[in-house]
């Protein structure tokens, strides 16, 4: 299909102007932008009063967990975990998987997300999902030992022989859920695999600072000192949180190119601490946004991480981290991150059309002092009008292209009262 988004106020991404132009769109990608005579459209939308930007990437989350909203509040992250998660995790199905991914992915599309990074079981529910929702996303198999007989290695490799490159928007990664739940042995073996297939990593890193002190005690190194010597950074890898970080840490993070993926709602939610993103970024590490699960946060919404990741930042100054470096974070930096900025992270001529519109015409964006700042700071989800992934329009005024939303509540309420 040709569409033609005309005179919208374009936020590419490549810097930090927003101008208004045309985006033209042929079979998914981006064309043209600018003004292109003769052009054939199927379909023609006016941009005028939108900022017209790349969508989303939420680039650490766990889908299924959906179902565990607002279940175990008010709880540090090993209570969470030990007391509440992992227990209900012992009764998860196929079917609950498959209809809390598509939970999450309703929430993400509505809220301009196109690309995830997940972690989780039953993975190959949530690419059933997956194909439905029309999404972009890489997808571990969380790993954790003791792991009989590489159970759990051998179905994350099923799943990368059987699904990677899945319409070219699917990536199938390894989890070694994090240096807590598994032993030096296994992450040799999960990095040996790993390399030999070429799969990316996704780990949990130093969320808590109780983590990181029994890793020292356990192995007189920190969870990135551990990660390095089983040679799990060998792969690209995106590590999630990365709270606790020493000088050495984070040279070995850029020295093998590692990035790390900031929660702030979920870290504070959890009272895990608090990512020295500048820090990070000013030695020269990639950070990308994430939301963590539906459970720890309890949103999958990218404009609150954005708008959150900001505003902590002030606590170290107040010119810190400004609106575009944040946007960056949430679109570029997380396509970097997942190693798909060839194709998407900034709209570009020749990217796929990964893109949101926000509608600007209303009270919470008048006056418009800063456009970029508002961005941040006075958006809301339903400001978002449109949200397309390869052109192809998934989200246009509250309405949904590929899901049945009510079909997906109502089993999403029989289901998590029966699982709870």
């Amino acid at each position: 299909m040709n569409i033609l988004i005309k005179n919208t106020n374009v936020l590419s991404m490549v810097d930090d102007r927003i101008k208004k132009d045309n985006i033209y769109i042929v079979d998914g990608k981006i064309s043209k932008i600018g003004k292109l005579e003769g052009f054939k459209s199927d379909r023609i939308i006016d941009g005028a009063n939108h900022i017209t930007m790349p969508a989303f990437i939420n680039a650490h989350t766990h889908v299924a967990m959906s179902f565990f909203r607002n279940y175990g509040d008010d709880n540090e992250l090993f209570t969470w975990l030990n007391d509440y998660i992992f227990p209900v995790e012992e009764k998860l199905t196929e079917e609950i998987v498959y209809y809390a991914s598509l939970l999450s992915f309703a929430e993400m599309i509505k809220t301009g997300t196109s690309t995830f990074a997940d972690m989780y079981f039953f993975e190959d529910q949530t690419i059933r999902a997956l194909e439905k929702a029309k999404l972009r996303g890489q997808i571990a198999r969380g790993l954790t030992s003791p792991d009989s007989d590489n159970f759990m290695i051998k179905e994350c490799i099923n799943l990368y022989e059987k699904y990677n490159g899945l319409n070219n928007r699917l990536e199938i990664a390894m989890g070694p859920h994090a240096v807590y739940t598994t032993d030096k042995d296994y992450l040799k073996k999960i990095s040996e695999f790993a390399k030999e297939k070429n799969i990316p990593i996704h780990i949990h890193l130093s969320e808590t600072k109780f983590e990181n002190e029994e890793c020292q005690k356990k192995y007189n190194q920190s969870p990135t000192e551990v990660f390095n010597e089983c040679h799990i950074f060998d792969n690209r890898t995106i590590a999630a949180h990365g709270v606790y970080l020493s000088d050495n840490d984070i040279e070995i993070l850029k020295e093998k190119n590692v990035s790390i993926v900031h929660n702030p709602s979920s870290n504070l939610k959890l009272s895990s601490g608090i990512c020295d993103v500048s820090r990070l970024l000013g030695n020269g590490v990639n950070v990308a946004l994430g939301t963590d699960s539906a459970s720890s946060n309890n949103k999958q919404s990218m404009l609150k991480e954005i708008e959150i990741a900001s505003l902590i930042s002030k606590l170290k100054a107040a010119d810190n981290l400004k609106a575009y470096e944040v946007l960056k974070m949430a679109t570029i930096n997380g396509a970097k991150a997942l190693g798909i900025d060839d194709k998407v992270g900034t709209i570009e001529e020749g990217k796929c059309a990964d893109l949101i519109m926000i509608d600007i015409d209303n009270i919470n964006h008048t006056p418009e002092n800063n456009l970029l700042a508002s961005l941040c700071y006075s958006t809301y989800e339903n400001d978002i009008s449109y949200v397309f992934i390869d052109g192809d329009l998934l989200y246009e005024n509250g309405k949904y292209t590929y899901l049945d939303i009510e079909d997906i509540k109502d089993h999403a309420k029989k289901l998590s009262e029966d699982l709870l």
